[in-house]
């Protein structure tokens, strides 16, 4: 066996075990038990106050994994597409939040919490050439979201929105580390790995 054949195998073993990671990170984020709870701003699930307004995207599981997954787009893609893409996600967001303090919640909203993680998972099997043009149109789905906290909100929003999109932000970001480690995957696992998110999300959606 020539010198170093050994140590080149030991790196492409190495590198296996850091995409698979990545991958099982994913898949972790996306089949989590608590992916599918109900938005109907009713009953103990109104909350209000900065604290609460961070902590809700974390803890609220369906918030989590589709915040997470839309940074994990804009991995790969040109410095200005993410400019607009998160720009596109607080303005959708914040569009979201003030219909849902002075609209109310509506039966299609949990629905398009979980069509938007189902759509933001799919999207991570694009090419990064069309993922940031993919990125700033879906981002608008993240309005769900936005809608479901305003419904939900008890109190001032002086108090809640700005926990709530610190928080967000915070997801998006950590999506985006995620994000750039999946970069490192084949194509053909990166879209096995969505695929399978996204059917994960569809049964525990129900």
């Amino acid at each position: 066996m020539p010198k170093g054949t050994g140590t080149l195998k030991e790196h492409s073993m190495n590198n296996t075990k850091h995409k698979l990671t990545a991958a099982v990170i994913t898949c972790g984020l996306a089949i989590s038990p608590m992916a599918a709870m109900a938005h109907t701003g009713e009953g103990g699930h109104v909350h209000g106050g900065f604290t609460a307004g961070l902590m809700h995207p974390i803890t609220g599981m369906d918030h989590l994994v589709a915040l997470v997954l839309f940074g994990a787009l804009l991995a790969g893609i040109r410095l200005q597409e993410k400019r607009f893409a998160l720009i596109a996600a607080g303005v959708s967001l914040a569009a979201g939040f003030v219909g849902g303090v002075a609209l109310g919640g509506h039966v299609a909203m949990e629905w398009l919490i979980t069509a938007s993680a189902l759509s933001f998972a799919a999207a991570l099997a694009f090419p990064a050439g069309s993922r940031g043009k993919a990125a700033c149109v879906v981002a608008v789905l993240l309005g769900a979201h936005g809608w479901a906290h305003g419904v939900e909100m008890s109190g001032g929003m002086g108090g809640f929105a700005p926990g709530f999109f610190v928080s967000s932000m915070v997801l998006m970001v950590a999506g985006l580390v995620l994000g750039q480690q999946l970069q490192r995957i084949a194509p053909a696992l990166r879209a096995i790995v969505a695929g399978g998110a996204a059917l994960a999300l569809m049964l525990l959606a129900g």
